[in-house]
């Protein structure tokens, strides 16, 4: 029984100093070239860069956060008791940092790369099923927080669509979409590059179609 006291005792003390350790830390955000976007009960949505030669703090990620990149580059990672990895980063790439994760980062682009990063809180769907949002769109990843597609809305292509999932629509290229819904209601809506929109989970279903340039986004929807 002094044994078992005694190991038990001391799993105590790495526990406790494992989280004395993790709360040492500052969460990534918010800090110098961050600037939040907006935030909900669903999601906090940040635009990052990363200055050539400017490493971060070493810092915890307290949430499963998301990110986007918008403008590629090369950034090097240090993981807490880890050597330095440099990664490299294209428009479009979609990557899941798990909560717990622990790293600091420097930029190494003479243009900085820049990401927007989803930091993801509760998920509502118990089921977490999805569909495609859009005919034509291209599954980039899926797991228990997020389902993350690939879309390009072109002139004369015509896609009806229901939002089944709440969602982040991150648009790489920018250009005019015509949203008609079943009613006949019509709305056209004009999007930039780097532009990030929230659309919340509906019944109503609606018909798209790009009606000046190809609007190009990766729409992440939300379980």
């Amino acid at each position: 029984m002094h044994d078992s006291s005694l190991r038990y005792g001391l799993f105590v003390l790495c526990v406790c100093a494992s989280t004395l350790r993790a709360q040492s830390y500052p969460p990534p955000f918010p800090r110098e070239a961050a600037r939040m976007l907006f935030e909900n009960d669903r999601v906090a949505v940040w635009d990052v860069t990363w200055p050539k030669d400017q490493p971060t703090a070493m810092h915890l990620h307290p949430v499963d956060q998301l990110s986007v990149t918008l403008v590629g580059g090369t950034v090097r990672v240090t993981r807490l008791g880890g050597t330095p990895a440099v990664n490299e980063s294209k428009p479009g790439t979609v990557v899941l940092t798990p909560h717990g994760t622990v790293h600091m980062e420097e930029g190494l682009s003479d243009v900085p790369q820049r990401k927007i990063m989803l930091q993801l809180k509760s998920s509502l769907s118990s089921s977490g099923a999805g569909a495609s949002p859009r005919e034509g769109a291209v599954k980039l990843m899926e797991n228990a927080r997020v389902i993350a597609w690939d879309f390009t809305w072109r002139p004369g292509q015509k896609t009806h669509h229901t939002d089944t999932l709440d969602s982040v629509i991150v648009f790489l290229d920018g250009g005019t979409i015509r949203s008609i819904s079943d009613q006949g209601v019509s709305n056209d809506i004009t999007r930039s590059a780097g532009e990030v929109a929230y659309f919340p989970r509906s019944a109503g279903a609606y018909t798209e179609e790009a009606v000046r340039g190809s609007p190009h986004a990766v729409i992440v929807e939300l379980k």
